[in-house]
């Protein structure tokens, strides 16, 4: 595969930004808009439907692969753009309706959302082979995608205070619809994720893929460390909105919550992005830095939990450590499946990461760890604020994090020590 051009490279930063700024404006807010219009009650019914639109976001792709092999990334994304905006235009009349009608939207948002992140990702690992090119390029559109992550909370939170939920709505499926009209000049190839020149191995199915990584070991440690990563990752729009909406009545300061760590992610990313690749040219592979992620993603969390109660500046402090976290973890995911196994369909790989994420991601935004502890990110958090008690929940995420970071550098040095022996 060609290399992309650079101009290619700034067409594809163009709509990821446009996409993040569509996703953070509505995600910030959409978990508090839930909260307080879902008229079936309970704060488990906004941690449900968070749960099932974070499942089909991250994993609807699995069942459609099919229809993905037979597409191209163009097609794909319009298609997602098209479901996204339908899903929008009914979320009204589905919050005020029977709590099914809410789900299936919230489902179908989340097809929509999964048809277009999985293309985009698939049309740049199609194109480009090299793993630090990879890497150089999803660290760009990070960067790109998080400046629209500055600049979507600010103005949504605005808008949605100033000129209420309805004008939110329109502002946020007009970006949709302006991406979508982008979509063919800025994926001028027609890739596909998987073509029919395909050798045979390549064919395998998901189900074999699944399996067969079930039997190493290296490849076992790759996909827990990107479950536990989405796990943190996913607690920015699920908790963290949540514990951001009670700490001000201010949308300039909700929103700026959001924005701290996207400016924090932009001014970071290369600097880290610079270490990361220092890294991999001594030997280091893309899990071990997922692993130290989680570690930080932590601390970020520890911070957060000595900052809930009414301390906002901690709060700021352990969002521009999460952002760190978010440097490393987010542009290495893909990169950390495929380099665990290199021998696999891509369309496959890509499918099994958004298994992995919607497990991890649902269980941030609905459920972690339902035996033997009931953590609710959707749930918990509101059900635990009237007591005082949301800062255990983020001592615990903050373990779940720290533990596996401080285990697996102790075994490295050890090892380290062995060889040296």
């Amino acid at each position: 595969m060609e290399k992309p051009s650079d101009s290619k490279n700034s067409s594809i930063s163009v709509n990821y930004f446009l996409n993040s700024a569509a996703y953070s404006g509505l995600f910030s807010l959409l978990s508090v808009i839930l909260t307080g219009q879902v008229s079936a009650t309970s704060s488990l019914c906004v941690g449900l439907a968070l749960g099932v639109l974070s499942l089909f976001s991250r994993g609807s792709t699995v069942f459609i692969g099919g229809l993905i092999e037979r597409s191209s990334t163009v097609s794909l994304t319009e298609t997602g753009f098209g479901f996204i905006v339908f899903s929008l235009l009914l979320l009204q009349p589905a919050m005020g309706g029977f709590i099914g009608f809410l789900f299936l939207d919230l489902a179908l948002l989340g097809l929509g959302l999964s048809l277009v992140n999985f293309a985009l990702r698939g049309h740049i690992i199609a194109r480009v082979k090299d793993k630090k090119s990879q890497a150089a390029l999803f660290a760009l559109v990070t960067m790109t995608a998080n400046l629209g992550s500055a600049i979507g909370p600010l103005a949504s939170n605005y808008i949605y205070k100033a000129f209420g939920q309805t004008l939110f709505v329109i502002v946020i499926v007009g970006l949709y619809v302006f991406s979508a009209l982008l979509t063919p000049i800025v994926l001028t190839h027609h890739v596909f994720i998987r073509n029919e020149k395909s050798s045979k191995e390549n064919t395998s199915s998901i189900v074999k893929t699944i399996t067969d990584s079930l039997k190493s070991p290296g490849t076992v440690l790759a996909i827990l460390a990107v479950f536990v990563g989405s796990i943190m990752n996913g607690q920015l729009f699920a908790g963290m909105a949540l514990e951001f909406h009670s700490l001000s009545d201010s949308p300039v300061i909700r929103g700026l919550f959001y924005s701290i760590d996207a400016i924090s992610v932009i001014a970071l990313q290369m600097p880290v992005s610079k270490l990361i690749s220092r890294g991999m040219a001594n030997g280091q592979n893309a899990t071990s830095f997922i692993i130290k992620s989680l570690g930080i993603y932590g601390i970020s969390f520890a911070l957060f939990a000595c900052g809930v109660s009414s301390y906002w500046w901690i709060c700021i402090i352990s969002l521009a450590v999460f952002s760190i976290a978010e440097c490393i973890y987010a542009p290495l995911i893909n990169i950390a499946l495929v380099e665990a196994q290199p021998d696999k369909p891509l369309v496959d790989i890509l499918n099994y990461r958004l298994i992995i994420a919607a497990i991890g991601e649902s269980g941030g935004s609905f459920l972690w760890g339902w035996v033997p502890l009931l953590f609710l990110g959707g749930w918990i958090v509101p059900a635990l604020r009237p007591a005082g008690m949301t800062a255990w929940y983020w001592c615990a995420l903050a373990l779940v994090g720290i533990i596996p970071a401080v285990v697996t550098n102790q075994i490295g040095k050890r090892g380290q020590r062995i060889i040296r022996h």
